[in-house]
């Protein structure tokens, strides 16, 4: 039987799964600050309200440590994906379909 290749999208996706799991387990990240505190004092991880609808929560803006907000509130929206952030850290909400969006000058 032989070998498969991946298509370029399929080898593209497999490498960001790649890249988002050694993210996860390569350090706390974003979450760390906020998990290890909850966790030495026993408590449970908090976690933020959902910002999308439930069946879309793979894509729930990750929670940012609250000495970052300022400063990517700051920043803007990048892209209609990105969100707002209290100052808990928790995304308030998405920054909607126009956001980040530059517009380019008709050919």
């Amino acid at each position: 039987m032989a070998a498969h290749t991946p298509s370029p999208p399929t080898r593209l996706l497999l490498g960001l799964d790649a890249m988002v799991l050694g993210l996860s387990i390569a350090g706390s990240g974003l979450l760390g600050g906020i998990q290890g505190e909850a966790q030495a004092q026993g408590l449970p991880k908090p976690s933020c309200p959902l910002v999308v609808p439930p069946s879309q929560k793979l894509f729930q803006p990750r929670r940012i440590q609250p000495n970052q907000v300022q400063a990517k509130n700051a920043m803007g929206c990048l892209s209609p994906a990105d969100a707002v952030y209290g100052a808990d850290g928790c995304p308030l909400r998405m920054c909607g379909a126009e956001a980040g969006v530059i517009q380019l000058p008709e050919p």
